[in-house]
């Protein structure tokens, strides 16, 4: 499998992170939906052009089925930890990063990030938390002030319209705070109050040092 340096472009890594399927027991009371492949990569090259994955230890603490794990070990990454709350999630992350011949780069954990057993801090975050929809209200703001306590870079997805809730948040707390907007994620259809085969969702990412 192509790795760091390896990888050849944005589209490449896309490619291959398309790849990784979705999950084999999704639970709506934890908002599992995959990320959509190219907002993955287009978060994690961005974080690659920045320095914050390549020789980086990497943590992606809401794995699902560890799209993010795989972008950050394919560009690099000393150590990926791919955790969630989740057990048949990380076995899924497990299943699709074995195939990528990851494992050597990757470590797999069952836990709640919001209570995290790290030895040692991390140097940055990816998180796509679920937004508090069927999840209790507040999960995103946890794991974002989790990660914030435990890495020096974090890259997080929020829904649009709490920009103003979560920058100030961040800046609280004396960190600094990017806003990238214009991304979409695309809900498909997975469980059975779904009416539509697919639903976009307006999102933004935010970078936090």
């Amino acid at each position: 499998m192509l790795k760091g340096s390896y990888i050849r472009g944005k589209r490449e890594l896309e490619a291959i992170i398309q790849g990784i399927g979705g999950y084999s027991r999704p639970k709506l009371k934890l908002e599992q939906y995959v990320t959509d492949a190219d907002v993955v990569a287009e978060v994690a090259w961005l974080a690659y052009l920045k320095g914050d994955v390549a020789g980086r230890r990497v943590i992606d603490p809401v794995c699902g089925t560890g799209r993010f794990s795989a972008a950050a070990a394919l560009l690099g990454s000393t150590q990926v930890v791919c955790s969630d709350i989740d057990e048949d999630a990380v076995r899924d992350a497990y299943r699709y990063l074995s195939e990528l011949s990851l494992l050597n780069t990757v470590d797999f954990a069952v836990m709640d990030f919001t209570r995290p057993a790290l030895a040692k801090p991390l140097d940055t975050v990816f998180q796509n938390p679920p937004f508090g929809i069927w999840s209790p209200r507040g999960t995103d703001i946890k794991l974002l002030m989790a990660s914030l306590n435990l890495s020096k870079v974090t890259y997080s997805i929020h829904k649009e319209g709490t920009e103003d809730y979560v920058i100030k948040v961040v800046k609280s707390l004396g960190r600094s705070i990017e806003v990238a907007r214009g991304f979409r994620l695309s809900i498909p259809y997975t469980y059975r109050h779904h009416r539509k085969p697919r639903r976009v969702i307006e999102v933004y990412v935010i970078r936090v040092t």
